[in-house]
């Protein structure tokens, strides 16, 4: 009778144990689930809140409200830059460590990128992480502008989440947001499209760069007026007047064009140049969003360059006789300051980013 007993105990034993493990893989199931984090331009959107989701958001508005566009990589996802200088990452440096992580996995998949339609998985695993990601985006915006085929409206960060008996584990991956077959911009259908538009701008880069010779002034001075040269500002504002094939192929552009294109020449040249945000006041007192670029020169100090104002726009059959195209070009704090201020909240959204200090004076 005894022996009897201990096997019913046993058996008991047993039933208890397989309905735990049961009860733990239907946990699994139920508490398994995805949530989507929308990027607006800079922004992440939390699904799981239907304001938050009907709100498209604006990484920063520029001249005449042009939305900026995400930069990269040109030569079939190469980097651009011959060696190493302090500003290829200047921005990249200001994250933490779970933002530079996120940058990085970005720098890592730009072929993916360039398909337009591939999930990027992020090595992050702490709750929260979309969080993060508008202080990554702006960063990586600041420093890449030569990947420039992401429509930023079209970007989607979701984050997947498992729970087993109270412990909740996060993953989180990028992809085109709900509603888009990928998230390239209108120009590009797909990533053959992209690929041909790279050739072009690599062809338009070295080209300028075969022409910046001498001096590290000379070729600075050289890179400035071969942009004024080629480009006219776009008044109409196209879907790319904020990226580097507007200038470099279309040959029409906004301040960021500007901006960008003079940073992805004189990385390649192994010049230290930032893109800068902030704004700009015109000659009637009244300010604008703006975009310029600070440049590291021999002296190790940061001058402003800002070509889209050396570049101004001719009104009907005026002359371009005594235009000078040199006014804002490698001036320190003290002038440059006086219609310019820069800010380094990117998007309203992210981090506070820092520029360079100005030299004083004029180089």
């Amino acid at each position: 009778m005894k022996r009897r007993d201990e096997g019913i105990a046993l058996i008991d034993f047993i039933l208890f144990i397989l309905i735990v493990i049961c009860s733990a893989f239907i946990l699994i199931i139920v508490l398994n689930k995805d949530s989507s984090f929308k990027v607006s331009n800079a922004d992440i959107q939390n699904e799981t809140s239907k304001n938050d989701l009907i709100e498209k958001y604006n990484i920063i508005q520029k001249d005449k409200n042009e939305v900026v566009e995400l930069s990269n990589n040109i030569n079939s996802g190469e980097n651009v830059v011959s060696t190493e200088n302090e500003a290829k990452k200047y921005y990249y440096k200001q994250l933490d460590s779970v933002g530079k992580s996120m940058y990085d996995t970005l720098e890592k998949n730009i072929a993916n990128l360039k398909d337009g339609n591939k999930n990027i998985d992020f090595d992050v695993k702490i709750a929260d992480a979309g969080s993060y990601f508008q202080s990554v985006w702006d960063a990586f915006m600041l420093d890449r502008p030569d990947v420039f085929w992401i429509d930023t409206l079209k970007v989607s960060i979701v984050t997947k989440t498992t729970s087993f008996l109270g412990t909740v584990n996060y993953s989180y991956y990028l992809s085109p947001a709900e509603g888009y077959d990928n998230y390239l911009i209108d120009t590009f259908k797909i990533g053959n499209d992209v690929e041909m538009a790279l050739i072009e701008i690599n062809n338009k880069i070295n080209e300028i760069v075969n022409k910046a010779n001498g001096s590290t002034y000379d070729k600075v001075k050289i890179v400035h007026d071969e942009i004024i040269s080629m480009v006219d500002y776009d008044q109409n504002i196209g879907i790319n007047s904020s990226n580097i094939y507007g200038s470099l192929v279309e040959k029409l552009c906004a301040c960021e064009g500007y901006a960008e294109t003079f940073k992805v020449i004189l990385d390649k040249l192994n010049i230290p140049c930032v893109v800068v945000y902030g704004n700009g006041i015109d000659g009637n007192g009244q300010t604008e969003a703006h975009a310029w670029n600070y440049v590291k020169m021999d002296d190790e100090n940061w001058y402003a360059v800002d070509i889209t104002w050396d570049d101004p726009i001719i009104i009907g059959n005026g002359s371009t006789l005594g235009i000078d195209r040199h006014k804002y070009f490698l001036k320190g704090k003290t002038s440059f300051e006086e219609n310019h201020q820069e800010d380094g909240n990117v998007s309203g959204r992210g981090q506070i980013f820092k520029y360079p200090t100005l030299s004083l004076n004029n180089y």
